[in-house]
């Protein structure tokens, strides 16, 4: 009851006070209640407090008053919530939610509005309006290709259909990029004609998971992919393996026949072919142990300071001497020496690799390799260019994969660019290659001229 004079009753105030802040609320309040004043919902995070012990809580609520028939405040009524543990979950949720990429959302269908948590534009990066837009709007945000699948599954739900699927979509972000989201929804209620009172749901980001599983996929087919290949590269390798042995033990054995004697010019042949074929058996036992060595991580480097124009002019005299009737060989060489930090025995195997295979595709015209200066003067860049068939445009972005051949009718199982680019940029460098089918192929390979120092240990 209310005292005549307007004085708050001390049994009120002896039993619980209603604070905000530090701040008692009652006598605000009632001194509003005499004056006829409203004084409305209590504010948030208002809490109640016995005066007779340390229990406190939120609360929800608030204070009505009652008056008397001369309008003098007779009785207030105090309306009140405990919200003290609903408070608790709601932060333990936020805390929850706030460590992942889901997001709670709801779609009220009178007024065509759909609320998401704030943190889903902040993800998206997209302006927000009060964490509230249209159905419209949102479904502008959907993929093509995917809106027709979620636009059918969101209108199945409004006509009350019970739908507890998970439905997988793109979301465009504010940076233009498309990001995939996983949502599921339920409906809360219905109205007179059946139709849902709220849909409710929660989406969230998988793009991580589809990064994960397109790394995987990818893995996967590049796992059949390299074990088709080793398939062929065995079936390769018996025949490429067998046909200069055949050769070699049958000439050698026309040699030593002396049922069939051979006259000096066929025993000069004989011995050329058993030479050529020994060779590239030889070449073909190299690119095998190297590509041992690169599968073990075990291939050495032993870098020092080198002249460019002695390890070219190395590989020239070598290399003139196996050019076939019609082609060229020639070096260019830069006015001045450039001198590089290097494996010489591994970048003369890259050359030397090079112009092998310049010489299985070059029936005329020239092979010319050499040297000259780029990057400012901290690259030197080394090139063979050749006249020969070219390499069609669909086989130049496969042209250094492992057992892989722009021609299988030529000699060789796909090792030999392979290995080369390996070393190239174990050297420091890459490798690059341009063609034209019928004018020629020029491989450049950009090696640095001094190789990075490692950085001295501090000294504690």
């Amino acid at each position: 009851m209310y005292r005549r004079g307007g004085e708050i009753p001390l049994s009120i105030s002896g039993l619980f006070s209603v604070c905000y802040g530090k701040q008692d609320l009652i006598p605000e309040i009632f001194d509003r209640l005499r004056r006829h004043d409203d004084p409305g919902d209590l504010p948030e995070w208002t809490t109640l407090r016995r005066c007779d012990s340390d229990l406190k809580f939120y609360i929800q609520g608030r204070f009505i008053g009652r008056y008397d028939d001369r309008g003098r405040l007779h009785r207030v009524q105090f309306l009140f919530r405990n919200i003290g543990e609903e408070i608790t979950r709601r932060f333990v949720l936020d805390m929850a939610l706030a460590q992942t990429r889901i997001f709670p959302w709801f779609f009220d269908p009178d007024d065509n509005k759909m609320t998401i948590d704030a943190r889903w534009f902040r993800h998206l990066g997209i302006a927000d309006t009060a964490d509230t837009i249209s159905a419209e709007t949102f479904f502008g945000f959907v993929h093509p290709d995917d809106r027709a699948m979620l636009l059918d599954a969101f209108t199945r739900q409004l006509s009350g259909a019970l739908d507890d699927k998970w439905y997988s979509y793109r979301l465009r972000r504010g940076d233009g990029e498309w990001e995939w989201f996983e949502t599921q929804s339920v409906y809360l209620g219905r109205s007179d004609d059946g139709s849902p009172c709220r849909v409710v749901g929660i989406c969230q980001s998988i793009q991580s998971h589809k990064t994960i599983e397109n790394a995987l996929i990818e893995a996967r087919d590049r796992a059949r992919e390299s074990d088709r290949l080793k398939s062929m590269f065995l079936a390769n390798m018996s025949h490429e393996i067998r046909t200069p042995l055949n050769a070699i033990i049958g000439f050698a054995n026309l040699l030593t026949n002396e049922e069939y004697p051979s006259d000096e010019d066929e025993k000069k042949e004989y011995s050329r072919l058993i030479t050529t074929n020994g060779e590239q058996l030889l070449r073909l036992i190299s690119d095998i142990l190297d590509l041992s060595k690169i599968e073990s991580n075990t291939m050495e480097f032993n870098f020092a300071d080198f002249s460019v124009t002695a390890l070219l002019t190395d590989i020239y005299q070598a290399q003139k001497l196996n050019m076939r009737p019609g082609v060229e060989l020639r070096l260019e060489l830069p006015d001045e020496d450039i001198r590089i930090d290097t494996d010489a025995e591994r970048l003369k195997q890259v050359i030397n690799n090079l112009i092998n295979n310049a010489v299985k595709f070059t029936d005329k015209g020239s092979i010319t390799f050499g040297c000259r200066t780029c990057g400012n003067g901290t690259t030197a860049e080394l090139f063979v260019n050749d006249t020969g068939r070219g390499i069609e445009e669909e086989h130049l972005e496969r042209i250094f994969d492992r057992f892989y051949k722009a021609d299988s009718f030529v000699k060789g199982v796909g090792l030999g660019l392979s290995i080369c680019r390996t070393i190239a940029e174990s050297l420091g460098g890459s490798i690059s290659v341009t063609s034209r089918p019928g004018q020629g192929t020029r491989f450049t390979l950009r090696h640095p001229l001094r190789q990075p120092q490692p950085e001295a240990e501090a000294v504690s």
